[in-house]
């Protein structure tokens, strides 16, 4: 799910970008950017999980 909302994100700070609205295409890639690390922080615990 993460994954997915930080594709939508990105696409839409690209929208933005290509539209001259840069505070948005740059909030847009701030919320894509914490999804993101959102993600990797799970597969981390989850892969430490299955290590015990």
């Amino acid at each position: 799910m993460c994954f997915i909302i930080s594709i939508v994100g990105l696409f839409l700070a690209y929208s933005f970008y290509n539209a001259d609205n840069r505070l948005l295409a740059g909030g847009s890639v701030l919320v894509s950017a914490f999804f993101i690390f959102l993600m990797i922080r799970n597969i981390l615990h989850v892969k430490k999980r299955k290590e015990k």
